[in-house]
């Protein structure tokens, strides 16, 4: 499984809010494939930061942007600055207990 991220911070806080409501749509869409997993955050120190998170599978994608994520890239870059990335898992670990 490899993760795609689009992050975008944009001038005022409303916007993110916008954008959010939008994606709680767009993940209703059709798409082929479709991801695992599709996530939004909010930034907590900034209001006008938001990131997706979607999780896709190896066995059926290869590991690129996909048509998903960037259709959400250029939504997102019409409202501040972008940035795309793709991460792959490193190392799986079961913390201890705090």
């Amino acid at each position: 499984m490899w993760i795609e991220t689009i992050s975008v911070r944009t001038a005022r806080a409303e916007q993110c809010a916008m954008l959010l409501r939008e994606m709680s749509d767009f993940r209703n869409r059709a798409f082929n494939p479709v991801p695992e997993w599709f996530v939004c955050y909010e930034k907590i120190e900034l209001e006008n930061e938001i990131t997706i998170h979607m999780a896709w599978e190896k066995k059926y994608l290869s590991q690129k942007k996909t048509d998903c994520g960037l259709l959400i890239a250029r939504r997102f870059a019409q409202f501040g600055i972008v940035h795309h990335t793709l991460w792959n898992q490193a190392l799986i670990f079961k913390p201890e207990k705090c």
